[in-house]
């Protein structure tokens, strides 16, 4: 019997390895997601989300902020410019270590932000989630 997980992908976006590991890891062992894929780069991202492997996807995206090149505001803006429209019916996690009320305020201001959550997940943030999951469509 197939497991029923409350997200079918999750994708995080972390440019810290350790932070994607434990992130990874944690979601695993909590069974919120069939699948995890992570990414150290939102460039690299980006390229995977617009590729024809994730054209029908549809999941949830943990998204860190504060990382160089590109940050999680410029990924935002990339991302739902994408020529598949993936990004577009993904849900998005705000997983960052700001607590700054103008981030929280400017990611929520996404329309596929669903929240905003300060570094590292926990049980509780996590069961926060599979309440919002389950109140929407499914990811």
């Amino acid at each position: 019997m197939l497991k029923d997980f409350p997200v079918k992908t999750a994708f995080i976006i972390d440019d810290s390895e350790v932070d994607l590991f434990v992130q990874k890891r944690f979601i695993e062992l909590r069974e919120f997601a069939g699948e995890v894929v992570t990414f150290s780069s939102p460039m690299q991202a980006l390229e995977a989300l617009g590729s024809p492997i994730y054209e029908d996807a549809a999941g949830l995206v943990f998204l860190d902020l504060n990382m160089p090149l590109i940050n999680g505001f410029e990924f935002l803006e990339k991302a739902r410019e994408l020529s598949n429209g993936a990004f577009n019916r993904m849900k998005v996690v705000i997983l960052t270590s700001s607590n700054s009320k103008a981030d929280q305020e400017r990611a929520l201001a996404f329309e596929n932000v669903i929240t905003f959550i300060s570094k590292p997940l926990t049980i509780q943030s996590l069961d926060r989630l599979k309440g919002l999951v389950a109140e929407g469509d499914p990811i």
